[in-house]
């Protein structure tokens, strides 16, 4: 079964889907988010993505495979609490709760 990855930025406390992803190098990261656990790229980048209709890069956070087929069910504690370095999600979130509950 093939699923889609989806990516989040909660910067600023929202949780928002990213479109756009790339790569930052860390030093640019650090300064631009300052104190930020982002997603590594690999040992000298980060990623950040873009918001649809943005140009302004958000860091990377989350990053949710969300099932081609899902049961779409309410979110509950096992959503929330999720852990990972991918996560996988088919509930009616999309991902936009995984891993938010700390």
């Amino acid at each position: 079964m093939m699923s889609q990855m989806k990516y989040f930025s909660d910067y600023g406390g929202a949780a928002i889907e990213l479109a756009v992803i790339q790569n930052m190098r860390n030093a640019e990261f650090s300064e631009r988010f300052p104190g930020i656990k982002g997603k590594r790229s690999d040992s000298f980048s980060m990623w950040v993505g873009y918001a649809a209709g943005s140009r302004e890069p958000l860091p990377l956070t989350r990053r949710i495979s969300y099932k081609s087929h899902p049961s779409k069910h309410v979110c509950d504690s096992r959503c929330i609490h999720a852990r990972g370095k991918t996560m996988s999600c088919e509930c009616s979130c999309g991902g936009k709760n995984h891993g938010r509950g700390g």
